[in-house]
């Protein structure tokens, strides 16, 4: 019963402290505001915005922009996931007065508010910079309130960098706390309904290979299976026909960083229409790298049965834009992809009957 008491008020006095910092000093006026958008700059200088700078109790977070597109330096330039770039701006500049909050710079930390050179601050400043690094705008964002339902009613404790008022604002910000997250993360996506064939080469010479015997089959069969064996579940086999389908890296580095043997391990799908990826594998600094390229080689004519392939103008088109997008780069994989792209034959098959 101590445990239950002890629990509901701590709750209380958590309760009680965000219900403190709505205190303001006599003679504001903050209720004036309510419902504004906070930050009406930034889309209006949106245009002048060159680069971002995340800084959260985890380290320092910067996309710069490139042209038309962004990049994240501290992964050596490689691409950042435009949408959630386009998503922080869409969030910050939606951001409407809910509840004015405090201007006690010391219950700032109780809204994770608190300035980032703060003791143990738990705040995201978010920052957008001109081209000279000069903030267009910076804020401070704390602990988000969910709403029921769905996320209409979503809230999040912010202040302005330089402005003494917290708010509590309608709607959400996302902000990933991993660089990775900020990468353009699909390296390819094949579609397993695509794939014909899919061929794994081991370092000790040994191929195991999953297909179709006709675009009509759902499910891939493992080729020579041994004698007196039987192979396990369709789901364990389709998985390394489906292994470039939707393929996210964990990690980038620059090509020619790692030892990739144009004749060493790797695994290859090709679909129906004629294209071919293939995932070479090699060792640096106790990790996987993983480098990919793609040809094409269409046939003089389509299979019948199968729907969603493409022209041979189109295959073409494909592979070039693969290689154009993956051929700088050296990719750490996820452990799941890795291990489709590296069954062995045993690994297919049903356990040897006593």
């Amino acid at each position: 019963m101590r445990l239950i008491t002890l629990g509901i008020l701590g709750g209380v006095a958590a309760v009680a402290a965000i219900a403190a910092v709505t205190l303001v000093p006599t003679g504001e006026n903050p209720d004036a505001k309510l419902g504004e958008r906070m930050f009406p700059e930034l889309a209006a200088k949106s245009e002048d915005v060159r680069s971002i700078e995340l800084q959260r109790p985890e380290g320092t977070i910067a996309i710069a922009r490139d042209g038309d597109a962004w990049r994240v330096p501290a992964k050596l330039g490689y691409p950042a996931d435009s949408a959630k770039v386009r998503q922080l701006f869409v969030e910050v500049t939606a951001l409407r007065t809910l509840e004015a909050k405090t201007r006690n710079r010391d219950l700032y930390a109780s809204l994770e508010v608190e300035d980032r050179d703060q003791k143990d601050a738990k705040s995201t400043r978010v920052a957008f910079k001109n081209a000279q690094g000069q903030d267009i705008l910076a804020l401070l964002a704390g602990k988000n309130r969910y709403g029921r339902g769905g996320g209409g009613d979503d809230a999040v404790y912010v202040r302005k960098a330089g402005d003494a008022q917290a708010w509590l604002a309608r709607g959400r910000l996302t902000v990933n706390r991993e660089t990775v997250h900020w990468l353009d993360r699909e390296i390819t996506n094949v579609a397993r309904d695509r794939v014909h064939e899919a061929v794994v080469r081991h370092a000790d010479g040994t191929v195991v290979t999953v297909r179709r015997a006709s675009p009509g089959d759902r499910d891939f069969a493992v080729a020579d299976v041994p004698e007196g064996r039987k192979a396990k579940s369709s789901w364990e086999i389709n998985s390394v026909a489906g292994a470039f389908e939707k393929l996210e890296l964990d990690d980038v580095r620059k090509a020619g960083e790692a030892t990739i043997a144009a004749d060493g391990p790797s695994a290859m799908v090709t679909t129906y229409d004629g294209l071919a990826v293939t995932a070479r594998f090699g060792e640096a600094d106790g990790a996987t790298w993983v480098a990919i390229t793609a040809t094409a080689a269409p046939p003089a004519t389509l299979p019948e049965g199968i729907s969603g392939l493409k022209k041979p103008d189109e295959v073409k088109a494909e592979a070039d834009a693969i290689n154009r997008r993956v051929g700088p780069w050296l990719y750490k994989l996820p452990s799941f992809n890795l291990d489709n792209m590296r069954r062995k034959l045993e690994d297919l098959l049903e356990p040897k009957s006593s």
